[in-house]
């Protein structure tokens, strides 16, 4: 009789091979995790800007006169910012009463694709 304690050496090569290729399927959920983090991290940062510039025309006691466009570049290095206000003496579809104000950020992400988002919301006039 034989004794057969051990593996061979194929039988290791199998196995490593079978074992390279369940991680290698692995590897694309690796990336797009990636990106979704990266894209999170962008949408955090801009709905945060957008909030910033929306509360401070909040906060003012007398509005700029309207059409009022307003544009700002490289914010945080990155994020390009136009804010624009309109009235329904300069746009027939803003109710009475009310100031339109709109955020719209542009940026190009770490993998060089070019996004943007807009933010509108309604201020009472006062």
């Amino acid at each position: 009789m034989k004794n057969e304690n051990g593996l061979t050496l194929l039988e290791v090569l199998v196995s490593m091979f079978i074992l390279a290729v369940g991680i290698l399927g692995l590897a694309p959920m690796v990336v797009l995790s990636i990106e979704g983090n990266n894209i999170s991290r962008d949408v955090l940062s801009v709905s945060s800007i957008a909030k910033e510039k929306l509360e401070y025309y909040q906060g003012l006691n007398h509005m700029p006169a309207v059409p009022f466009t307003e544009s700002e570049q490289e914010i945080q290095g990155v994020y390009d910012r136009t804010t624009i206000i309109w009235d329904n003496t300069t746009d027939s579809l803003v109710p009475d009463g009310v100031y339109q104000i709109v955020v719209a950020i542009d940026w190009t992400d770490k993998v060089g694709v070019s996004r943007s988002t807009t933010y509108t919301t309604l201020i009472e006039k006062r």
